[in-house]
């Protein structure tokens, strides 16, 4: 009597001891995903100045995006990437979500990748006159897609806007006539321009799951 005693107690030991089925059942519904993306920023406008002549151009544009997939329809993450404009280059840090519009294997879906720059630095053909410093500051890109799969690969192609602000902060020297001493150098006077960058993105992105 006192072994199935114990046996029943090893019994009921074992089956507290084992997982719930919802707890397994949310475990397996979160999975790991990536992505790389490679595509390019079209502009009419390429300096922002909507009242200068139109100039098209097309640069390059790239980034890889690491997260998780919860459910059927939605992936959040995080992302790094470089963007190219016309005299700039950025390294945004972002992050990432998007939700597939059908539950289905290949699917249309939104996108939305919201950061700031972790680097940027201005690309000119000579040393700009008072130039002391530039930063990126917010990034903002939705984007509409379209995903294939093949069992745990997959590639889409994306549709999207692509708005980038950046700032760069000048100094200028200022000069002033002593009658005793001639000219003298005053304080710098200084100067931040806020510049807003809207591009069209294209992209192609291969990844998994």
């Amino acid at each position: 009597m006192k072994s199935v005693f114990i046996s029943l107690l090893f019994i009921s030991g074992l089956a507290s001891a084992q997982p719930d089925s919802t707890t397994v059942m949310r475990v397996k519904k979160a999975a790991y995903f990536f992505y790389i993306q490679s595509g390019m920023l079209l502009s009419k406008y390429p300096s922002g100045c909507t009242d200068c002549n139109p100039v098209k151009e097309a640069t390059f544009s790239a980034a890889t995006v690491h997260g998780v997939k919860i459910g059927k329809r939605l992936r959040v993450g995080g992302g790094l990437g470089f963007d190219a404009y016309s005299g700039w280059n950025v390294v945004p840090i972002f992050a990432n979500a998007s939700w597939d519009l059908f539950s289905r294997k290949d699917a249309f879906f939104l996108q939305l990748n919201y950061g700031t720059s972790l680097k940027s630095w201005k690309q000119v053909p000579y040393e700009e006159y008072g130039l002391q410093s530039s930063q990126g500051r917010v990034m903002i890109n939705p984007a509409v897609g379209y995903r294939i799969r093949y069992h745990d690969a997959s590639m889409a192609l994306l549709v999207g806007y692509k708005l980038q602000m950046m700032s760069s902060y000048y100094e200028y020297p200022t000069y002033y006539w002593h009658p005793i001493q001639g000219q003298l150098i005053g304080d710098n006077n200084s100067i931040t321009q806020d510049q807003t960058l809207n591009r069209l993105m294209v992209s192609l992105s291969i990844g998994w799951k």
